[in-house]
Parts: C-alpha cells; structure tokens; sequence
C-alpha cells in the first residue's frame, strides 16, 4: 500500500531521482508497485517507485526529479519491456523477472548519462 508524501521528504530520502512523465514507462515498471504518491490542488500529482540503492523514479501529471532522461532513451527501454510483457510464452515470473534486469539497465544507463 502506498502512502502520500512530499516533495521534499522525496528528494531528501532519495540521492537519484529519475523523472518521467506520466506513462512514460508503464511496461517497465508493469510488475512493481509505487511506495508513495504525492498530490498537488487537482488531486494526484505523481508515484513514486523506489528502484533501491538511494534511487527513485518518480512518474506522473507532475513529476520531479533532478535527472531527466531523453525521450529517445526512454522509448528504448520501452519497446523492449513491451515486448517482454506481451510474450506470452513467458511465465509471469520470468516476464516480471526479465522486466526487473531490464529496469536495472536502464537506472544504469540514465544515470550514466546524467
């Protein structure tokens, strides 16, 4: 279950923040489920996923973050995590299994670009 937080308790647990816009990985990180949400006046602003080892990516309406990653890098590590969830032959434990090595790649490669 995941419980309402701030921007601020965010950026002061978290040393990397990976902002995406809202869906920009929904197949990436189709098998995990957020820690924390924030909210704004309209209602539900973002979720935060919480990657392990000080690293977080927070998606949504309003995201934030002190890393952005291109829009080509993101729908790279997309079409692949897509393929992997619609591969029906997979079990989902090695779909939920290969989506998490693939999360891994991509923290790594963003961050190297940082």
């Amino acid at each position: 279950m995941k419980f309402k937080t701030t921007q601020k308790a965010i950026r002061a647990n978290y040393n990397k923040i990976i902002c995406v816009p809202y869906c920009g990985l929904q197949n990436l990180l189709n098998y995990e489920s957020p820690v924390a949400y924030t909210v704004r006046r309209e209602g539900w602003a973002a979720d935060i996923y919480d990657m392990s080892g000080g690293v977080a990516i927070v998606t949504g309406y309003a995201p934030f973050g002190n890393i952005r990653p291109s829009y080509e890098l993101r729908e790279r590590y997309e079409t692949q995590a897509e393929k992997i969830r619609y591969n029906y032959s997979l079990a989902w434990e090695e779909q939920r299994d290969a989506l998490r090595e693939l999360q891994r790649a991509f923290i790594e490669e963003v961050i190297r670009h940082e």
